[in-house]
């Protein structure tokens, strides 16, 4: 799978979704396939590649809840 804006560390373009590792909240997160950077975990996964796009603010404009 390919990002658009591409990794905020290391700038690789490959990523995979993966599920979040305790102790951890459970959900799903955007792993970049180059560095191993980790984007912010969410329900499902295509919210957790809108965070790793766009930051941690969900569609609303609110961070999400912990």
């Amino acid at each position: 799978m390919k990002s658009k804006n591409g990794c905020p560390f290391c700038r690789g373009f490959v990523i995979k979704i993966v599920k979040s590792i305790p102790p951890a909240s459970e959900g799903f997160q955007v792993e970049c396939d180059n560095c191993g950077a980790r984007g912010p975990i969410y329900n499902t996964e295509k919210e957790a590649i809108l965070g790793w796009e766009h930051g941690i603010f969900d569609l609303e404009e609110r961070q999400r809840k912990c």
